[in-house]
């Protein structure tokens, strides 16, 4: 997503388009997307099978040493830790994943990638 393409979008400048995101989301444009890339990754920790490295890959994350940075910084533990603390009794409520909504079930978590390209979240914020 390109900030200034997104900015024509909403029919003001690129600054005022930081400015209104600092104002209502106390967080710069690619801070608040680098949020939802980061709660994505959460879902797909919690309610499915895919590896770290399938997450990462399919939250837009070009490495996955970024992405655990990332992710502990965030949430305060690691991914590992996440997917492990899932088993508990402890349970994060989640925004439904595709599946749910009634869209196209993944028949593999290798098709994931392909399906989250289709997104409108997928891949990173140039600035």
């Amino acid at each position: 997503i390109d900030l200034d393409e997104l900015a024509v979008f909403v029919s003001v400048s690129r600054r005022q388009l930081e400015r209104l995101f600092q104002k209502y989301l106390h967080c710069s444009p690619s801070r608040y997307y680098l949020k939802l890339r980061l709660i994505r990754a959460r879902q797909l920790l919690k309610q499915t099978p895919m590896s770290i490295i399938e997450v990462a890959s399919v939250c837009g994350f070009v490495s996955t040493p970024h992405f655990s940075k990332c992710y502990r910084e965030y949430y305060g533990i690691p991914p590992r830790d996440e997917r492990v603390g899932s088993n508990t009794t402890q349970q994060v409520a989640m925004i439904p994943l595709p599946q749910a909504l009634g869209l196209s079930p993944l028949s593999d978590p290798s098709s994931a990638l392909g399906q989250a390209r289709n997104e409108s979240t997928f891949a990173s914020v140039r600035i």
